[in-house]
């Protein structure tokens, strides 16, 4: 025991010995570095003084100093840099830098370095000197804050977010002031997702608080005890600032359902209902996350080299990240080349994402185009022609397709009306008929018998079936006159004469 306070009493004079440094510059001046409040305790911040006197004979100007530590759990956490302007000579300047002392530090000497650097009057050129400033840890650490802990309240479910509760009590003789605590967390699959700075005022002796934070736990981790850390600083009565680590255990005892993250296109849409050769057209997907959040979501459209259909707009669009059960949409527009015959045409959807495992997936659907035709009819050499009510008539024309494809199964037959009544011959069929090529075509109709003389419209249906064998029904109107009076006594005149029989004769 003498042996011990024999070595404490020489390292304390060695520590003196070192503490006031005089340095002399080429004549003068001389700057004398002294510390005082060397002595620091353990789990502490501790204030020392450091005092830089000038003792030449000339003012000393830019006085910069830097003091460091090389001991793991010595840090100076402040005025490691200090810059004086001016110190005249025979005159003092002292700074208090801030030393923290590591709870679990021995007790003993140790060194820190400073660094000081200053110009002189008639000198170009800085003068630098490092000189050791001794220090001494001289009371262990005595904690006021213990973690009590509590098995339920810290048993954590992987796979999910978990609440969880650790309590900490002041064994202290006194109330301790401005508590701050700090969770962190080293292990990559525990975050840290709420609660992670707690702050109170004070804390009587005796008396308890708990920290709650919110732990979220990777998919797939390990079953077993990890650990997170939390800083605590207070205060005691005096003022001075402690801080305390704790490492706190987590019982990741059990794990969550897996859910793995599904992507879907649920709907594919062309808004404009129909699309014809030289169309721009917008697709519409809509695309849904389930099980679990997908992340950086692309939409792509592919198209055949040789495709009569062609993006407009860009063909790779961001849909950014998804959570559980939302829905998103990608917005397509399309052109349809104006030579593009009627058809079905095959696009190919890709969406790509990472999904909560960090793997990059995609999901490919296969969109098919329904392209119709172009299709419009006309009526060619439709004769003006005086009829009388209550007589039975024939219509002659040649019926046109103006389009882009062919339909078949055409038929043609007068829509009855209050004027024009359906009679035997009322209706024609015709089968196919192909683009640009006329064909002659003649309905019989009767004109009701109470039919005041003038214009009237006779209205003609025509059905057809496209390329796809869909039915369609279109209609064509004509104008008839009605003339007052009786049937001449030559009845072919109201059959158009000798032109309708010769047109009859070549049909």
């Amino acid at each position: 025991m003498k042996n011990k306070r024999i070595i404490q009493i020489l390292l304390l004079l060695t520590i003196f010995s070192t503490t006031i440094v005089h340095v002399q510059a080429s004549d003068s001046p001389i700057l004398q570095v002294s510390a005082k409040n060397i002595y620091l305790k353990a789990g502490q911040e501790n204030a020392i003084k450091i005092i830089l006197k000038n003792t030449g004979d000339y003012n000393i100007y830019d006085v910069e100093a830097f003091l460091s530590s090389s001991t793991t759990g010595l840090t100076v956490i402040s005025e490691a840099n200090k810059v004086v302007t001016e110190i005249r000579a025979d005159k003092s300047r002292n700074y208090e830098p801030t030393i923290y002392v590591d709870q679990s530090l021995a007790l003993g000497a140790y060194t820190l370095s400073l660094t000081v650097t200053y110009g002189r009057s008639g000198s170009v050129s800085e003068d630098s000197l490092t000189v050791p400033i001794g220090v001494y840890v001289s009371e262990a650490f005595r904690p006021s804050l213990v973690y009590s802990p509590t098995l339920e309240d810290i048993e954590v479910k992987a796979g999910a977010t978990n609440d969880v509760s650790f309590m900490f009590s002041n064994i202290d003789n006194e109330t301790i002031t401005d508590v701050n605590v700090v969770l962190s967390s080293s292990i990559s699959s525990i975050t840290i997702t709420e609660n992670v700075v707690m702050s109170i005022n004070e804390i009587a002796s005796g008396d308890s608080f708990s920290v709650n934070p919110k732990l979220s736990i990777i998919e797939g981790t390990t079953l077993g005890v990890y650990s997170i850390t939390a800083g605590v600083s207070y205060k005691d009565t005096d003022g001075n600032r402690f801080h305390q680590m704790f490492s706190l255990p987590v019982n990741v005892a059990s794990s969550a359902a897996v859910r793995n993250t599904r992507v879907t296109i649920e709907e594919i849409e062309v808004l404009e209902g129909t699309i014809l050769p030289g169309d721009i057209f917008t697709v519409e997907l809509t695309i849904k996350c389930s099980g679990a959040a997908a992340y950086e979501l692309l939409g792509t459209l592919n198209f055949a080299s040789n495709s009569p259909v062609s993006p407009v707009s860009p063909s790779v669009i961001s849909l950014g990240d998804l959570d559980a059960d939302e829905t998103s949409k990608a917005t397509y527009s399309l052109l349809a080349s104006g030579s593009i015959e009627a058809g079905q045409y095959l696009v190919t959807a890709i969406i790509s994402y990472t999904n909560s495992r960090g793997t990059i997936q995609s999901v490919t659907e296969t969109i098919t185009l329904l392209v119709d035709g172009l299709v419009d009819f006309r009526l060619l050499d439709t004769e003006s022609v005086m009829v009388y009510p209550g007589t039975t008539d024939e219509f002659e024309a040649d019926i046109l397709l103006i389009g882009t494809e062919s339909v078949e199964f055409v038929s043609i037959s007068l829509e009855e009306n209050a004027v024009f009544k359906r009679v035997q011959g009322s209706e024609e069929y015709i089968g196919a008929i192909d683009p640009d090529s006329p064909i002659p075509f003649d309905l019989l109709y009767k004109v009701d018998e109470n039919t005041e003389p003038g214009t009237h419209q006779m209205t003609l249906l025509i059905k057809y079936r496209d390329h796809l064998n869909k039915p369609h029904e279109t209609l064509l109107n004509v104008d008839v006159e009605i003339s007052a009076g009786t049937v001449p006594e030559n009845g072919e005149e109201s059959n158009g004469g000798f032109w309708n029989w010769l047109r009859n004769l070549f049909r």
